[in-house]
């Protein structure tokens, strides 16, 4: 099984070309089942049932014991469909027994995304000019004015910055790239951050002391730590790529450029921000309406 998983994990990888996260995530995934399984002396994936997948994902459970979300139980579906998809193409025969599967119903969360004012006030320049608050706000700048996934902002380059045409070219989900404008308004933050970056810096644009990139997780805790410090409040990167979104709406940009923009495959993805504006719109009518 493992020399199975570990040959799944390379089709993900270099066929689907899935994201590290996501491939780590499906084989997690599958391992779990593999061990539920084996404990029912089904330990072959041809052993597998519909009533076997059903009853694992009946246990799955958080460790205070509560039930999983239904994201997560759609993702560990996804993760046994994919498999069987791979495994029947060289056993045509071989049964899916994730065809009987029923998905979970998934919420459809509003994006949350923050009033303009909100955002200016967050994204104003740090008093004096220590490199690591210039980087901080970097960060902020690339999460906003880019639209950027926060795996986006992490793995960006400096050398996928151009500054001279104002164009950033970033590596997005499933390796595709896609070029971006720079906004002119942080062009100049972003020259000023490039100048001060360690001499021992690695590839990566944002970059610690010592010169290595900043991982993921730094990156949220910077603009969680920012926001703390402007609103009083707790802000994720997920959110300043909504608001993003949500702005470029109401100024007047159609679905299909902010589609391009953030990188999404699907117009039904990007099609959430219309709610979200919608929502805006009445709130406003409720408090500005004299019959409301």
């Amino acid at each position: 099984m493992d020399a199975l998983l570990d040959a799944f994990a390379a089709h993900l990888r270099q066929e689907r070309r899935c994201s590290a996260h996501t491939a780590r995530g499906y084989i997690a995934d599958l391992r779990q089942v593999a061990a539920f399984a084996a404990e029912r002396k089904r330990p072959k994936p041809h052993q597998w049932s519909a009533d076997l997948l059903r009853a694992f994902l009946g246990q799955c459970r958080r460790s205070d014991g509560s039930r999983q979300a239904a994201t997560t139980l759609a993702r560990k579906q996804s993760a046994l469909r994919s498999f069987f998809a791979w495994l029947r193409r060289d056993q045509p025969a071989l049964p899916d027994p994730t065809a009987a599967l029923r998905a979970p119903k998934l919420p459809r969360a509003l994006p949350r995304a923050l009033d303009a004012d909100a955002v200016m006030q967050l994204m104003r320049p740090p008093p004096g000019a220590a490199p690591t608050a210039r980087r901080d706000h970097t960060a902020l700048l690339l999460l906003y004015g880019l639209g950027l996934r926060l795996s986006e902002a992490a793995s960006l380059r400096d050398d996928d910055l151009d500054l001279e045409r104002g164009v950033a070219r970033v590596l997005g989900k499933g390796g595709k790239e896609r070029d971006l404008p720079l906004p002119g308004g942080i062009v100049p933050a972003l020259r000023d951050y490039r100048a001060t970056r360690p001499p021992n810096a690695g590839p990566q644009f944002l970059v610690g002391r010592a010169g290595r990139g900043l991982s993921a997780r730094t990156i949220a805790r910077i603009v969680d730590r920012a926001a703390l410090r402007a609103l009083g409040r707790h802000v994720t990167p997920h959110q300043l790529r909504h608001s993003f979104a949500t702005h470029l709406l109401a100024g007047g940009a159609n679905l299909r450029q902010i589609q391009t923009l953030l990188g999404h495959t699907s117009l039904s993805t990007t099609q959430r921000y219309t709610a979200v504006n919608v929502e805006r719109l009445f709130a406003v009518y409720d408090q500005a309406h004299p019959r409301s």
